[in-house]
């Protein structure tokens, strides 16, 4: 561990690195929070019977199928698919599906793990709930778009910058055997 440690040390000795590691580090604990709290919230919902994802995506249906310029069409597939398969198919699998994905990206981007993959997830999330008429989730758009492309710098204090170490270690150790 001490040596993961040097190394991080060694890597922030460079200040803009330092910077951004800093800064995604610490919004990525914040924004990871954030996602549990949501995820929480709709876990209450369940206790009360008011978690209606069921709902919102018809409501997304509707506002894409609203959509007057759609020269491809996607905007129709996506409805189809959202009705035919979440509405139509799994409605109540749907509602724990939401709950379970936005706890799992919090805990993954307070961890530091994977952060790209969950920064994916979370802006397709985003932007399911911004189709379905939640338009205060652009901010969140943004934070995801900006943690796919520094996630470098996001991962460097967490899990996978922990594992990407040890995997550089082994490699390292394996060419010095080979040599």
């Amino acid at each position: 561990m001490s040596d993961y440690i040097n190394y991080v040390k060694t890597q922030l000795k460079d200040w803009k690195v330092a910077l951004l590691t800093l800064v995604f580090t610490v919004a990525r604990v914040i924004y990871g929070i954030a996602w549990i709290q949501a995820g929480e919230h709709k876990l209450t919902w369940f206790s009360d019977g008011k978690l209606d994802s069921i709902g919102l995506i018809k409501g997304m249906v509707g506002n894409l199928a609203a959509a007057k310029n759609d020269p491809l069409g996607i905007n129709n597939l996506y409805a189809w698919v959202a009705q035919g398969i979440f509405v139509n198919t799994m409605p109540s699998v749907t509602d724990v599906m939401v709950v379970i994905c936005e706890i799992l990206v919090g805990i993954v981007l307070v961890l530091g793990f994977k952060v790209f993959w969950s920064a994916l997830v979370a802006v397709y999330m985003n932007l399911q709930f911004n189709a379905a008429g939640s338009f205060n989730n652009f901010g969140y758009i943004w934070s995801d778009l900006a943690f796919m492309k520094f996630a470098k710098y996001s991962e460097l204090i967490g899990v996978s910058g922990y594992l990407d170490f040890k995997k550089q270690q082994k490699k390292t150790a394996q060419n010095s055997v080979n040599m």
